[in-house]
């Protein structure tokens, strides 16, 4: 035989009624959730952003490019530390030309026979104050370098140098006059430049331990919510890299001081940067400085600073921080006017929603956009830089520009002035390379695991480099006060 012993009935019924005081008790009320995901904050665009909508991306295929860049063939000449002495009508004058006027081997650019012209503050024609500037053809360039005597006559004989010309001054120069069948002068010649630019490597790591991604979560029902936490982790991933990126091609600078990682066999390998959009404005564009606010006499400038380096094109973009912005919108200009289109440029900024304005004001077309990364509150905008960036500013006229691979090549291609190159060649395309590092935990790599962790893990890697050419055609916009202290 056996004997069973039963459970006892439950039973929690009491003398009540379903109210408040029961509910306290026993309360099964399904959580409302509001059925969208709420973002605090927004994602503003930056650099490397408008690189890619602009199409101004290349492929390199090294750790440097090296750029070769043609200068003006005509020049002004500076005086040497002392002044052009004051001289009688028709007497020739003498003058030294500048120690940077000269290179490795002691040529300057000023030639017998050439003319300098003086401007008509330091001249006397008759004994009457000049209206014109007058032509001085040399007569003698010893030949010496640096130091050597310069001589040169007035081609008139009425005129006379009456003020001193003061040392430093940059003088015009032209082709001179030839009597027939005298000898020719010396001819002249010009070289290039060479500027270099480097690549550097970014990486954004992103991990979850085993078992994170089967859990279901409300996150997966939400409108813009994601399919578990692998999505979110890895697109906060690709987001954080991509404003890595964007802020090295705004802040980024060449490392030249000592810093090293090993490799897999121990071996310090140098850690490389690439010289940002910020650094190449200070080191090479024209400074524009602002004292209260940027106003009407500031656009006009514009067009002076253009023709100081010969841009023939009047379209250029002007991009700034939100405190410059609220200062050309407080213009209140009837000229500041929406589009949705017009240029190439304007309608691929329609892509990302991102309203355009423009200005045409002294023969110069300039598009205005706010740069939304230099007012990031969690960046350039935050307190301890004081609005430095918030009220800065660029404009970059609008070309392409012809350059060569090297000095010796005869072949050209186009860049954007300012261009993002990343490395990619010979199948290696390290533009950004997006991998999986499977552990036992990796729930997406298959039956390979390189160890016995329970977790997953992956990393982005990108290898590119900032090209910005004709930065002297380009104008950086300050505040007066950018220095200031906070």
């Amino acid at each position: 035989m056996s004997t069973i012993t039963p459970n006892a009935i439950l039973s929690n019924a009491k003398q009540e009624r379903y109210g408040a005081v029961w509910s306290s008790v026993y309360d099964m009320l399904k959580p409302q959730v509001w059925q969208e995901l709420i973002k605090y904050y927004g994602q503003g665009v930056g650099l490397a952003e408008f690189a890619h909508i602009m199409g101004a991306t290349v492929n390199v295929a090294g750790p440097t490019k090296t750029v070769y860049e043609e200068g003006s063939i005509y020049k002004l000449v500076t005086l040497s530390a002392n002044d052009i002495g004051v001289a009688a009508e028709g007497a020739d004058i003498t003058f030294g030309l500048a120690a940077t006027e000269y290179d490795a081997n002691d040529k300057c650019y000023l030639a017998e026979n050439d003319i300098i012209v003086i401007p008509a503050y330091y001249l006397e024609e008759d004994s009457a104050k000049s209206v014109r500037p007058e032509l001085y053809q040399v007569t003698d360039v010893p030949g010496t370098g640096f130091g050597e005597v310069i001589t040169a006559r007035p081609l008139k004989d009425n005129v006379a140098v009456v003020e001193p010309v003061p040392a430093g001054t940059a003088l015009m120069v032209t082709g001179g006059l030839y009597a027939n069948e005298a000898a020719g002068g010396k001819p002249k010649s010009s070289g290039w430049y060479s500027r270099t630019f480097y690549c550097e490597t970014v990486r954004t790591p992103w991990a979850q331990g085993g078992s994170t991604q089967s859990n279901q979560r409300y996150l997966e029902e939400l409108q813009g919510g994601q399919s578990g936490i692998f999505s979110k982790n890895t697109a906060e991933a690709d987001m954080r890299h991509t404003k890595t990126i964007s802020d090295h091609m705004w802040i980024g600078t060449l490392v030249t001081n000592t810093l090293t990682m090993e490799n897999r066999d121990g071996d310090d390998i140098d850690v490389t940067g690439t010289e940002g959009v910020l650094q190449h404005l200070i080191d090479r564009a024209m400074p524009q400085y602002y004292t209260a606010a940027y106003d009407k006499p500031c656009f006009e400038d514009i067009k002076d600073a253009l023709q100081s380096q010969g841009v023939l094109g009047r379209n250029v973009t002007f991009f700034y921080g939100s405190g410059l912005g609220r200062q050309t919108e407080n213009l209140n200009l009837d000229f500041i006017k929406e589009f949705s289109g017009g240029t190439n440029f304007m309608s691929t900024m329609g892509e990302i929603d991102s309203t355009f304005k423009a200005v045409k004001y002294n023969g110069v077309y300039v598009g205005l956009k706010e740069l939304t990364a230099l007012s990031d509150p969690i960046a350039y905008g935050a307190a301890a830089f004081d609005d430095q960036f918030k009220s800065m500013g660029f404009i970059l006229p609008d070309v392409d520009v012809n350059v060569r691979g090297s000095v010796d090549s005869l072949e050209t291609y186009k860049l954007k002035n300012l261009t993002l190159g990343y490395k990619n060649y010979n199948g290696e395309n390290r533009t950004r390379v997006v991998k999986l590092l499977p552990s036992v935990g990796a729930f997406n790599a298959g039956n390979i695991a390189v160890d016995t962790w329970d977790d997953a893990r992956g990393e982005l890697l990108s290898e590119y480099m900032v090209i910005f050419n004709k930065v002297n055609q380009a104008i950086l916009v300050q505040d007066d006060r950018v220095l200031r202290e906070p």
